[in-house]
């Protein structure tokens, strides 16, 4: 059996050459404009086509691709793109064997032996395979009911992710399994409970001062930021600070390492918030007008609130202890939130009625001259702009161009001056009697104080003993990141990603960190938190043109379906949230078919091993009466598919693409070759099997299929005239800055202070939809979180540190016997998750999964470098072959995820041996959001005296890696 030999250096050497190898023999050639969304015939010609790479789902990386003779032979970086720098990395080198892989799905294919068993693929047309899928599916729906059906999605790629919302109207299910839920996910939620939905993005682009990457390694793997990108941002910065329990590439760089203990996120960020507040390091002009945290709390009154429901996907009625004005006296509105004003010595209110647009069609939020106001202040300055490309903000209000730092091709963005209270100022502190209607008195305490409190209990010298961070180095960490480099703004955003989602308190840790940033002045500011970039161009994938059209139904809209949703009972947030079932439920229905039966589902872009325990997904999905599948490729999950359909890959597929997260770009995925064989476009195909099931899907009643033609020219509507003409400026002039095609909005910092923040980004600017604040109950940036409060009771208001029921805390006698915490999910340079197993520039510098062990950890268990390890969970065990590392710590391991391998036999390739997600607990996981619990369990190491797996293709030299090399023949 063969070892792993490739050694760190080894690799980074091997990594090296592979890139300049990728880099040599560009031959220039002339820029592509000519066709609308059809890749060009380049018979006998050399062209250059501007691009965005899609090799991962993460990042919107520009690039140019080299086409000869219609076969794409380079992939390179875009110049014009400021917001990757040109970059180009080893996976988007390696589309090019994607796209050309002589494995690559070419036709639609239908199973012949039972589930389990090698599937006996036979190849069918088109038209048997899309009855057949609308076939299976509605039998299934009409024998079960729409919630024995459930979607199935990975990443972000765009135009894949209709699993996300787009077979609502024909499916009718609650159900969902997407890897948003482990996956970017939980930090939407979070955001949306505190602030704006996927607000937890940073503009790390604007080069901040101080640069806090948390959990996180985009440098090797472009993860929401390219990878050179973020070495850039890290270098040149004041002060760079790392989060992380392992040293990372980017990490040992750092000024300051933070090396905590897995899943502790919320102590130290607390930590570090009591710092802040202990040292006066607070923003108190943002946090006392722009946060709830004045808002008073009577601890004994009765959870009420407004008639009216808080709406964000599902409404729901808050129920809150904040003190209100109907509290206070009959007639009162529950609207109005109450304060203590310092000033007049008596309470005054806030008038949180900006939501109620959203319920009450005949309330005009710009007629109200109460609406989201402070009593006693002036009314805010009410929108009288032209539209999306005016610059009503500049002329507005006073301020000043930004001066983040920008690279060469970013602009600035006006910067507002800070708005004051004009005459009251509301207490932080202190206790204050009250009497109610009834005649009742109570005593009410402002929600900082309660918030400081909490932050107490997590103070430096309190929570090391948690968090394993020395006092000391908290302290120094959040002096550094709190103390004002420029006294206007803040010091920067917080690059917070993955890892914070994957212990079991995902929203606790996300909550705790965005307050962190939000104390300190950085919600909204340059390079803070600004969110996703706000442009209004709608994507075909997820569908959203949906929602223009009210002949289209959807699940979101029957309360009598979405509460059958899996996991709702046991996660009464999903109420509020809607937009996914828990995967762990729905493996556990799958399986035992309790509390109904799971029988059918589709899957794209996505797989089984991404969350929750692999081995009972993969029986829920055995046992499935029909499945299909949409894919490039034969892999684990579509082997229990009883149809697959072929889809194209990035380079031959057109969409718009702009940055998902802060990095304000806009660009293109341009067609750069014909498509393979028989495949077809994922839009399209949803499209046709909508159309046999004679459901609208379009926007436009009297054109409910429309061409791929007219999808484009729609989704670039306001930001060009067509498709073509989008695609022409975009080849000569490269990719647009955001902050210039939107001024008023994504072109101005503190848009909660303009108005523009709370907008949607598909609306067009009014004055009944700008309106000054965030989309929350009370209008404010919630510290005291009332939807948490109206599902978790005032004691999941606050972020607080919740081990999970597996962790070392509450349970030490399992930790007795797997005294081991196996962190998984790093970033492999060369793979994005499950993908590129079978790409052979990517697969030859890194055969095998590895994990990484600390060499004093591997000496005491007699494990040396390359030696496969077992990993044993209660739950199940895998292989993976030894990587020694002194950035792990002791009494720490660190395992690849969602290893499978194409060269083992059909229907499982493998995954057994290694897909680490066999180790994980199904019956526990995230009380809030349900994200499973992925990493920090424990486990227990011994050499694996098997060795290597047989079968698999163990290191470089292995000649099967030959016939995976591209096949440019054959593929029309």
């Amino acid at each position: 059996m063969t070892a792993l030999k490739l050694s760190r250096r080894s690799f980074i050497k091997a990594a090296a050459v592979t890139s300049a190898a990728m880099g040599m023999g560009g031959v220039a050639g002339t820029a592509f404009a000519e066709e609308p969304y059809t890749a060009a015939n380049s018979a006998g010609e050399v062209r250059r086509i501007r691009s965005c790479c899609r090799g991962c789902g993460k990042m919107e990386c520009g690039v140019w691709v080299t086409v000869e003779n219609g076969r794409a032979v380079k992939i390179e970086g875009d110049e014009s793109a400021p917001h990757t720098m040109g970059s180009c990395c080893n996976k988007s080198v390696a589309s090019l064997q994607a796209c050309y892989h002589p494995d690559r799905l070419a036709y639609p294919m239908k199973r012949t032996q039972p589930k389990g068993e090698d599937p006996g693929w036979v190849r069918i047309s088109w038209e048997e395979a899309l009855d057949s899928i609308v076939e299976g599916i509605n039998q299934v729906k009409a024998k079960y009911g729409g919630e024995a059906l459930f979607t199935m999605g990975g990443t972000g790629r765009i135009w894949c992710m209709s699993p996300y919302a787009g077979y609502g109207s024909w499916f009718m299910t609650p159900n969902t399994s997407v890897a948003w839920q482990v996956c970017k996910g939980p930090r939407h939620f979070s955001s949306a409970l505190t602030s704006e939905y996927n607000h937890s993005w940073s503009a790390s682009v604007e080069r901040p001062p101080v640069f806090t990457i948390w959990a996180s390694t985009p440098e090797g793997s472009n993860y929401d930021e390219a990878g050179r990108s973020v070495v850039d941002e890290a270098m040149q910065a004041d002060t760079f600070i790392s989060v992380d329990p392992r040293t990372t590439n980017l990490g040992k760089e750092s000024d300051i390492h933070l090396a905590l203990r897995g899943g502790t996120d919320t102590a130290l960020a607390l930590a570090m918030c009591d710092v802040i507040i202990k040292n006066d390091l607070v923003d108190w002009g943002f946090v006392k007008r722009w946060t709830n945290a004045p808002f008073l709390v009577v601890a004994d009154k009765e959870p009420s609130g407004p008639d009216a429901p808080h709406i964000f996907h599902g409404p729901n009625f808050i129920k809150t202890t904040l003190l209100t004005q109907a509290d206070l006296q009959e007639g009162g509105s529950p609207f109005k939130y109450m304060v203590w004003d310092n000033t007049s010595q008596s309470l005054k209110w806030f008038n949180a009625t900006g939501q109620l647009a959203a319920v009450d069609p005949t309330y005009d939020p710009a007629a109200d001259p109460e609406c989201n106001c402070w009593e006693g202040e002036q009314p805010w300055v009410r929108y009288d702009g032209e539209g999306h490309k005016d610059t009503w903000s500049r002329r507005t209000f006073a301020g000043q161009e930004g001066e983040a730092n920008v690279r060469e091709g970013h602009s600035q963005a006006w910067m507002p001056d800070p708005d004051a209270f004009e005459s009251i100022d509301p207490a932080m502190e202190g206790q204050f009697e009250v009497t109610f209607k009834d005649g009742s008195k109570h005593t009410a305490v402002p929600v900082w104080q309660l918030f400081a409190e909490r932050c107490d209990q997590y103070a430096p010298e309190k929570s090391a003993e948690i968090t394993g961070c020395p006092a000391e180095q908290v302290t120094e960490a959040a002096l550094v990141y709190g103390t004002r480099k420029d006294p206007r703004w803040g010091n920067g955003g917080i690059l917070y990603q993955l890892a914070v989602e994957h212990h079991g308190n995902s929203i606790m840790n996300c909550r705790a960190i965005e307050l962190l940033t939000c104390i300190t002045g950085n919600t909204d500011g340059p390079g803070g938190q600004r969110g996703a970039t706000k442009i209004d161009v709608n994507y075909m994938g997820n569908f959203s043109d949906q929602s223009y059209s009210k002949a289209i139904d959807s699940p979101l809209a029957h309360p009598e379906i979405m509460e059958k949703q899996l996991g709702r009972d046991t996660h009464p947030l999903f109420e509020w949230w809607g937009l996914w079932a828990n995967a762990n439920s729905i493996w556990e229905a799958g399986v035992t078919g309790d509390p109904y039966p799971v029988k059918g589902g589709v899957c794209q872009s996505g797989d089984f091993m991404n969350m929750g325990n692999t081995t009972m997904a993969w029986e829920c999905l055995k046992q499935l009466d029909f499945f299909f599948d949409i894919d490039l490729w034969h892999h684990p999950t579509s082997e229990l598919a009883d149809i697959i359909l072929p889809c194209r890959h990035w380079l031959e597929v057109p969409t718009p693409r702009q940055s998902q997260g802060s990095g304000g770009a806009l660009g293109a995925c341009v067609p750069c070759v014909e498509p393979l064989a028989e495949t077809w476009y994922d839009p399209e195909i949803v499209e046709a099997l909508y159309q046999r099931n004679n459901i609208p899907w379009g926007w436009d009643e009297a054109n409910p299929y429309p061409t791929l033609e007219e999808k484009l020219d729609y989704v670039v509507r306001e930001v060009s005239p067509s498709w073509a003409a989008y695609v022409e400026e975009f080849q000569q002039n490269g990719w647009w800055d955001v902050k210039k095609l939107r001024p008023d909005d994504w072109g101005t910092y503190r848009r909660y202070q303009t108005g523009f923040l709370k907008k949607a980004y598909t609306e067009a600017p009014t004055p009944q939809n700008v309106i000054p604040g965030f989309n929350t109950p009370t209008q404010k940036q919630e510290i005291w979180c009332t939807v948490m409060e109206t599902y978790h009771g005032a004691e999941g208001a606050l972020p607080d540190y919740r081990p999970n029921p597996d962790s070392r805390e509450r349970n030490p006698e399992l930790w007795e016997e797997y005294p081991v915490q196996c962190l998984t999910g790093r970033r492999i340079p060369v793979y994005f998750h499950s993908e590129h197993r079978q790409l052979p520039w990517c697969r030859e510098v890194w055969p095998v999964p590895r994990v990484e062990i600390n060499p004093d950890d591997a000496r005491e268990w007699g494990i040396e470098q390359g030696d496969w390890c077992w990993i044993e969970s209660p739950h199940g065990k895998i292989r993976e072959a030894a990587d020694l590392f002194y950035g792990v710590p002791r009494g720490v391991i660190n395992c690849e995820h969602t290893w499978w391998f194409p060269e083992c036999p059909a229907p499982e390739h493998g995954w057994r041996y290694s897909a680490v997600n066999q180790l994980v607990n199904n019956s526990i996981d995230d009380p809030h959001c349900g994200s499973a619990i992925v990493r920090g369990y424990p486990v227990k190491v011994y050499k694996a005296e098997e060795g290597c797996p047989e079968g698999i293709i163990a290191d470089a030299s292995d000649p099967r890696l030959k016939a995976w090399q591209p096949v440019y023949e054959g593929r029309a």
